[in-house]
């Protein structure tokens, strides 16, 4: 190519990218649920983006950017998911969304029932596992068991919520060990290693009875993703360079017959984004007139025409909080709380990341993070489950670095 065509190629895509950077990152961050992940599907479609530009006519500048985006992440998910008896594309939609597709209401109302008759032991097994990504040994940690006893938990959980949801399977007998109960949640779980889950998918294309238990266990595991917004809440926070935080609501839901989803939020965090499946929604709020809520909004939410009553949709907001920003402190620091509203009459899964800004270390962490990433830059996460009137609270100081000062 041209040195001249190569050059004006560059700067039609800085051009793009400067205007709609931030629309595309925000698209992938309530596709993934997570601003590490995001970020590395960003540069991708970067790269992606800068490899297509020569064919690009123009048309829709932001439309073809999502697009790219969109295939970045779904090629992320066929990579980790894999499926015995679907295609490629029906495996990345499954993965992301649901096992086996929307789910029948009267079936949401028969899973939700046998939840909460679950025993407590088993419910939270199942809920730091489902919903928290919990392994089992941390499980087994966290609940004061073996990893044996969490193993089994999670499994006769998902076998009773079958039993209510009346899901039948072909009996395996004991021989058939290359697909037991706990390794068929961890291959649909995408928690096996890429030779395991082939191993698994090579039995199963010669195993009906494996097959069946593999797809009784997806119905189950898809009513749990449907019921999802009932269990679950993921905030993420990306702090500034001035301290000022950016949050990130996200939860997973089906939709409603009606097509739209209200809520009310405290009007001292007002949302300016909301998105599903990485579309921007229009939205409405209001001054809320329930006494019960003061100082609060009520939201309207349209969501997309396209969507099917009962689909899967990862939801999410977008609040720039200014009213509660980071603190600099006399010694250098700056020091940041948290603090996530009470649920009010049931136990949550509840997933939290911090991100400080560019160029910035942790200094201290209270309560400490379970997991530390330092990829795009440093996130903190913490997963846990609340119960029903408990708060989290976390409190942490960082550092700017010479240079981001």
């Amino acid at each position: 190519m041209h040195i001249q065509a190569i050059e004006q190629r560059d700067n039609s895509l800085e051009r793009i990218w400067a205007l709609d950077r931030q629309y595309v990152r925000r698209m992938l961050i309530g596709l993934a649920r997570d601003i590490d992940l995001a970020d590395d599907l960003l540069q991708e479609t970067y790269l992606k983006s800068r490899d297509g530009i020569e064919s690009y006519r123009g048309d829709n500048d932001r439309a073809w950017l999502s697009t790219i985006a969109r295939n970045v992440f779904l090629t992320h998910i066929r990579r980790r998911y894999v499926s015995a008896e679907t295609s490629d594309d029906d495996t990345a939609d499954r993965a992301c969304y649901s096992p086996v597709g929307c789910v029948d209401h009267i079936e949401l109302i028969r899973v939700r029932q046998a939840i909460q008759k679950l025993d407590p032991n088993l419910r939270t097994a199942l809920w730091m596992k489902h919903y928290c990504g919990f392994t089992y040994h941390e499980i087994a940690e966290q609940t004061n068991c073996a990893v044996g006893t969490a193993k089994w938990r999670v499994s006769m959980a998902v076998g009773m919520l079958k039993d209510a949801l009346g899901v039948t399977e072909e009996p395996v007998e004991v021989t058939c060990a290359e697909l037991s109960r706990t390794r068929t949640l961890d291959y649909l779980y995408g928690a096996l290693s890429p030779d395991e889950s082939e191993a698994v998918k090579h039995h199963l294309q010669g195993c009906r009875k494996c097959q069946s238990r593999l797809d009784s266990t997806g119905k189950i595991l898809a009513a749990l993703d449907a019921l999802e917004h009932e269990h679950k809440y993921v905030h993420i926070v990306e702090l500034g360079m001035d301290g000022v935080p950016t949050l990130y609501g996200i939860m997973r839901f089906s939709k409603p017959e009606s097509g739209e989803i209200n809520f009310c939020a405290g009007k001292s965090v007002p949302f300016e984004y909301m998105g599903v499946q990485g579309e921007e929604l229009v939205f409405t709020k209001e001054d809320n007139d329930n006494p019960d809520y003061p100082n609060t909004y009520m939201y309207c939410v349209k969501l997309p025409t396209s969507m099917a009553p009962g689909e899967m949709c990862n939801f999410m907001c977008i609040s720039r909080m200014v009213n509660h920003p980071a603190i600099s402190e006399s010694d250098g620091c700056w020091e940041y709380h948290w603090n996530q509203l009470d649920s009010v009459d049931k136990d949550w899964g509840y997933v939290l990341a911090i991100r400080l800004p560019a160029d910035s270390h942790l200094v201290s962490a209270d309560p400490p993070a379970m997991e530390t990433k330092n990829t795009a830059g440093t996130t903190l996460l913490w997963r846990t489950i609340q119960a029903a009137s408990q708060r989290f609270e976390c409190n942490i100081k960082y550092r700017l670095s010479d240079n981001a000062i």
